[in-house]
């Protein structure tokens, strides 16, 4: 399948999510929860699936910002992994997280098995 088709076809995010359950890390158990329905997918640098989620907004002006911003990183990095283990990749792509609102993206990180030690990264 492709990310499009992944989009495009009812109920594949929860046979993710039971995947995830039943063969994914605690750190991934607990990021993909959050995920509530595929978004979209584009074609940027990278082809892109993008997922909506329940993580909170952030508040920019807060003084507390980018701790905030550091674990919806994190979260997003753990979420692609898992989505490496389950999808068979063929080509470079990324995960993007959106938060509850749907403007503010949660993190956007590269589709590996190793995203989280990459840090979210495509290189390397």
């Amino acid at each position: 399948m492709t990310l499009a088709e992944i989009v495009d076809t009812p109920a594949t995010l929860a046979h993710f999510k039971k995947f995830v359950a039943e063969h994914g890390t605690a750190e991934q158990k607990k990021a993909v929860k959050h995920l509530t329905k595929w978004r979209a997918f584009s074609q940027k640098a990278y082809p892109a699936i993008e997922v909506e989620s329940d993580y909170p907004t952030i508040d920019y002006e807060a003084a507390d910002a980018t701790d905030k911003v550091m674990v919806l990183e994190k979260q997003s990095q753990y979420i692609a992994e898992a989505f490496a283990a389950w999808w068979q990749i063929d080509e470079t792509s990324v995960i993007q997280v959106f938060d509850r609102g749907g403007e503010y993206a949660a993190g956007t990180s590269c589709i590996r098995t190793d995203s989280a030690k990459a840090e979210g990264s495509c290189l390397g």
